[in-house]
């Protein structure tokens, strides 16, 4: 069920708060496998639920929220639960509760657990040795992805109706696309991070993942506190950046995004080869990302080095080793990128491209083979989103097409503060796609 559903039946008094929370629970121990979840005391749930319940019958409602229950990915402070996010270092200070968690309580959601996710954030397989693998909520044998691998298996496998998640490279995306169900990262500020443990506090988003993009534009809303409102052509212009993508997909998906460009003119939909070089993205986002993220667990990693995995550590040491001029020279090369993509999109109404090059791999799994040939698995996945959290502007997933059986997902890309135009755009889609 998605959260819209389920709140209309709240509202016609054909459920209540505490029958959603049992669901979630019944479904949380069912799939206890997929280790999807980081933290959950049901009974202080339970307490939770009750009240909200009760507060429902007597027609006291807390917001638009009450009573839905969700859950957090573990960088989110939530009062009353632990933050460890998938790490044995210790984390530097953090508040009570993060700034985005408090407008998901603020209008009466019903907080019940956290979620698992790789380690500091940094990484998108979502397979972490200290907390153990979220496994692909489909095929437990395949990754999950990352980093918000919890919240995406959580929602696709209904433990909660959404989960607040965070996207620095592909971290809501990714998962949201191998588990089949809606990612949005909107635009760089949009939602609050304000209270949340950073990896790279200028490439850092959060937002949510639900089971439609509907439920993913109301959220939207809440956490940023205003409205989003929903304008989006009838009949969108696509620009397809194929240049780009050249090299970068697997056979299988090639094929799937081929046969979705051939069906949107008969959707009216028009399609535009647009072209999107961005040439020095990946380069340019290891560089930032590693040095900001460093320098954020400096201490840690100085004092307790034992506490990071050694993939994690290695990757932090690196961000120590770059110099503030390699930091400048990447923070300038990426307005270069900036100006590539604004091209890319004059003249369409979103940039369209797959999520991912292939479908969820196998646990484990550290080369892939794409249309070039083999490719870190790193680098193949993290290519085709990770310019767009790089440049801040708003990007949707949803799911396009199944290839070896498993979700893929496609994006809608536009251009920065164009949220519900991204959004009306994904809902045009979504409806087609059916």
């Amino acid at each position: 069920m998605d959260l819209l559903s389920a709140k209309a039946l709240l509202e016609a008094g054909k459920t209540t708060p505490l029958d959603l929370l049992e669901e979630a629970l019944e479904r949380a121990r069912a799939f206890q496998d997929r280790n999807a979840l980081a933290y959950l005391d049901e009974e202080a749930a339970r307490q939770e639920a009750l009240a909200l319940t009760e507060e429902l019958r007597q027609g006291r409602l807390r917001g638009p929220l009450h009573g839905l229950p969700l859950t957090v990915k573990d960088l989110f402070p939530v009062r009353g639960m632990p933050t460890r996010a998938g790490t044995r270092a210790p984390l530097p200070p953090l508040p009570e509760e993060a700034r985005a968690v408090g407008r998901l309580r603020e209008a009466g959601a019903l907080l019940f657990a956290k979620t698992n996710m790789h380690e500091i954030a940094l990484g998108i397989t979502g397979e972490n040795p200290w907390t153990g693998p979220v496994r692909n909520a489909l095929d437990p044998t395949r990754q999950a992805g990352g980093s918000s691998g919890g919240s995406a298996v959580a929602v696709a496998l209904g433990i909660g109706l959404a989960s607040l998640g965070s996207d620095t490279g592909g971290s809501i995306r990714i998962p949201a696309a191998f588990n089949g169900v809606v990612g949005f990262k909107p635009s760089y500020g949009r939602v609050s991070l304000e209270g949340a443990l950073p990896l790279s506090r200028s490439t850092d988003h959060a937002g949510p993942i639900a089971k439609t993009v509907r439920d993913a534009h109301f959220l939207t809303e809440i956490l940023a506190g205003e409205a989003i409102p929903l304008e989006g052509p009838q009949n969108p212009t696509f620009g397809v950046p194929l240049d780009f993508l050249e090299g970068r997909l697997g056979v299988g998906v090639r094929k799937a995004f081929q046969r979705l460009l051939e069906d949107l003119p008969g959707l009216r939909a028009e399609v535009r080869e647009v072209s999107l070089p961005l040439r020095s993205a990946y380069e340019v986002y290891t560089r930032l990302t590693r040095y900001e993220a460093a320098r954020i667990h400096e201490k840690a990693l100085k004092e307790h080095p034992e506490g990071f995995s050694p993939q994690v550590r290695l990757a932090l040491e690196e961000g120590l080793k770059l110099t503030e001029k390699d930091y400048r020279d990447a923070v300038a090369e990426r307005e270069a990128l900036r100006l590539e993509l604004a091209k890319a999109l004059r003249g369409v109404d979103a940039l369209l491209l797959p999520t991912q090059p292939l479908p969820a791999p196998p646990l484990g799994t550290e080369v892939v083979e794409l249309e070039s040939g083999p490719k870190s698995h790193r680098e193949a996945f993290i290519t085709l989103t990770l310019p767009f959290s790089l440049l801040g502007v708003p990007t949707l997933t949803l799911t396009f097409a199944r290839v070896e059986g498993m979700p893929v997902g496609v994006q809608v890309v536009g251009p920065y503060g164009e949220d519900g135009r991204v959004l009306a755009i994904g809902g045009w889609l979504e409806a087609r796609l059916r």
